[in-house]
């Protein structure tokens, strides 16, 4: 089995057991495992060849239990233990659970009590007014939840970035491994790093363009082809996702990527300049005029040179989404972009003091290995009894934990902060003088998400304005295909985060990835600072990668990017 087959097996059970009541920290064990083997970069499978349960049981977030689970199905392609899961609730009722506002509670009284078993039922209970005075279920809340249907049909079907960016590199390492390849490449808006995706699409560049469609059409992620020509093929995964590969010549390769990453307003716009030169662009090359006979090729061979024939600069593939680059681009205005490497520390991360799964020394000494100079140890301070972490009673214990950490891992430096949530009044959940003993607050809501947007914006300001908040973080709290954004009023936000020093937030938690792009863009346009982190809860987590393609999507350069500064700037900001 795919890594990616073995970790919709945990989040299939983790759901389930979250339906039937189930230990919430079982449960997120399951869910940090599934995270964990989705975004592994060897297949789960070949540990356990090479070294069989021991290794599995060395996999960060696996342990003795889960690696037996793992060991059955690489063995076997299914696990007993969710076969007999399966049969105590029917699938429909999964996809009830996964509408915001549901949750399990919810979804277990609409199945038992008045026989819900889709989502299409459920949105007709609603309709019909069956939810009326049932406890759980006041107006607002139907109202919420009817309004998580309709976000979920506008997903049409797209999934998050981190659901598929494993599966689509397994696929390129594959294809590169067979040595029939000169280059390959995923390209679309996976390339582009969106944070919602809705098909792989794949270059690549060969002299044998038959035998890697045999190889593509045998690779373990494909269900099924859906159409196999000499140079192009088309298959639906085993995840569900659609997936197009395109082989050309070498010296069509620059040519045909550019083609395929798009995005397609971006293409049209650089064909139309192109036109106005007299020159014609297709998946083959650049080429001057437009008679047939007459076509003369200029550039194929690479995007710089397809580029460079079109009259611009290199644009990067973050920006390509026909936003003003190509505006940029000819002024001589493009940005450079912030990169993995400007990353200079993690200002958000989590220990097994609240709900993490790895002690702060751990984290550190994962960060150090990363090449960080610096981190923010920010348990959670909440109201949220599932997560523990800082309350009024164990600040001493926490700050500590910290000092102990700071002696026991070297050539790290180790901050103290906390994540606190702002409550529906925009005061802070710990007191001004526990707030003080720490280095670095985040301010995050975490709970009362349907507030007016009049309302909101007061709340964030008011926390804004507290003298020891240093970043709000995940500021719209999406979760990126279940939860729809906050609302509030974007500039007063930014003004006031400005005015305040306060930087805001580009979680990097996969399912997060918050600041949207188009939002950070904004910030940036008021001067706003950011600052990118991991919000990491286990070593496996302390991964940048979809955060900067997030920051480049949002135009950030690394002077926006507050954890760029080396340690000793960053110190004397601090």
């Amino acid at each position: 089995m795919t890594n990616a087959e073995v970790a919709k097996v945990f989040y299939t059970i983790a759901e389930i057991l979250s339906i039937q009541g189930e230990n919430p920290f079982r449960i997120r064990a399951y869910e940090r495992a599934a995270q964990t083997i989705e975004s592994y970069p060897q297949e789960v499978s070949e540990v356990y060849a090479q070294g069989g349960l021991k290794a599995l049981n060395s996999v960060p977030g696996v342990g003795q239990e889960l690696a037996v689970k793992i060991q059955e199905l690489v063995q076997t392609g299914r696990l007993s233990y969710l076969s007999r899961l399966k049969k105590q609730v029917p699938a429909g009722v999964l996809e009830i659970l996964q509408v915001e506002g549901m949750g399990p509670k919810r979804t277990l009284y609409v199945w038992k009590t008045l026989g819900v078993r889709s989502v299409k039922q459920l949105e007709k209970v609603i309709k019909g007014g069956k939810l009326k005075g049932v406890p759980g279920f006041k107006e607002k809340m139907s109202a919420n939840v009817a309004r998580g249907i309709q976000f979920r049909a506008k997903g049409g079907g797209r999934k998050p970035i981190w659901a598929v960016w494993p599966t689509a590199q397994a696929m390129v390492d594959a294809l590169s491994l067979s040595n029939l390849c000169e280059q390959v490449e995923v390209a679309g808006s996976l390339r582009r790093m969106k944070d919602t995706i809705g098909d792989i699409d794949l270059v690549a560049s060969s002299r044998r363009p038959r035998q890697v469609m045999k190889v593509f059409a045998q690779l373990p992620q494909i269900a099924r082809l859906t159409a196999s020509g000499p140079t192009q093929s088309h298959a639906v995964l085993k995840s569900g996702v659609k997936c197009d590969l395109r082989v050309v010549k070498p010296e069509q390769y620059g040519a045909a990527l550019y083609y395929s990453t798009g995005s397609k307003k971006h293409n049209v716009h650089v064909r139309q300049i192109g036109l106005k030169r007299g020159v014609t662009m297709n998946e083959y090359g650049v080429y001057t005029g437009t008679a047939a006979r007459k076509k003369k090729l200029l550039a194929a061979e690479t995007e710089e040179a397809v580029f460079a024939a079109m009259g611009l600069p290199y644009i990067p593939p973050e920006l390509r989404e026909d936003s003003g680059e190509i505006e940029a681009a000819l002024a001589g205005k493009l940005p450079r972009l912030v990169e993995l490497k400007d990353i200079q520390g993690d200002l958000h991360m989590h220990t097994d003091f609240s709900d993490g799964t790895a002690s702060l020394s751990e984290m550190a000494r994962a960060a150090r290995t990363a090449g960080l100079k610096y981190v923010v140890c920010s348990d959670h301070a909440s109201t949220m009894g599932m997560v523990k972490g800082v309350k009024s009673g164990n600040m001493t214990q926490y700050l500590r934990m910290i000092e102990r950490a700071r002696k026991q891992v070297s050539g790290i430096q180790v901050i103290s902060g906390l994540e606190v949530d702002i409550l529906a009044d925009g005061s802070l959940y710990l007191s001004d003088m526990l707030l003080k003993k720490v280095d670095w607050v985040i301010a995050s809501v975490h709970s009362h998400f349907r507030q007016s947007s009049a309302d909101m914006t007061k709340r964030l300001i008011t926390a804004l304005e507290h003298p020891s908040v240093k970043v709000l973080g995940h500021p719209t709290t999406r979760k990126i295909t279940k939860r729809e954004l906050i609302k509030f009023d974007v500039d007063r936000v930014c003004k006031a985060a400005k005015a305040n020093h306060v930087a805001l937030e580009l979680d990097g938690a996969p399912d997060r990835l918050d600041l949207p792009d188009h939002l950070l863009r904004r910030a940036k346009d008021l001067g706003v600072k950011i600052v990118i982190d991991t919000d990491s809860h286990q070593v496996s987590e302390l991964d940048f990668r979809f955060a900067v393609g997030q920051a480049r999507r949002g135009w950030l350069e690394p002077t926006d990017v507050l954890n760029t500064l080396p340690w000793s700037k960053f110190k004397d900001m601090l």
